[in-house]
């Protein structure tokens, strides 16, 4: 579906003065972005679905288990050659570890 290029700067308009991250109210920018969009004769976009997880939600005990001690053991030599790599690449590396990046 191609894109009219006023309509496209109408509603980029419409969510400079509405949106919630400038200080709009998002009822309102729902209500303009839906007037506008019956104006040219197009089908309202449904809104985002997205929500933040409620805290019931995140505690789940799984996110609670600790790794294995093999798991651990592994990471923890992991992570000391990672630092010993980084500490021997040029400076010139992005990644590379110095005195004055600890």
């Amino acid at each position: 579906m191609t894109t009219s290029p006023e309509y496209a700067a109408r509603r980029r308009e419409v969510i400079r003065s509405h949106h919630p991250d400038v200080g709009g109210d998002p009822e309102r920018l729902r209500l303009e972005l839906s007037r506008l969009d019956r104006e040219f004769g197009r089908a309202p976009q449904p809104a985002s679905t997205f929500r933040m997880p409620s805290t019931a939600e995140t505690t789940d005990a799984r996110l609670t288990v600790r790794p294995s001690r093999p798991l651990r053991r592994l990471q923890r030599r992991t992570a000391a050659q990672i630092r010993q790599i980084r500490g021997r690449l040029p400076r010139s590396v992005p990644g590379s570890r110095r005195y004055f990046d600890i």
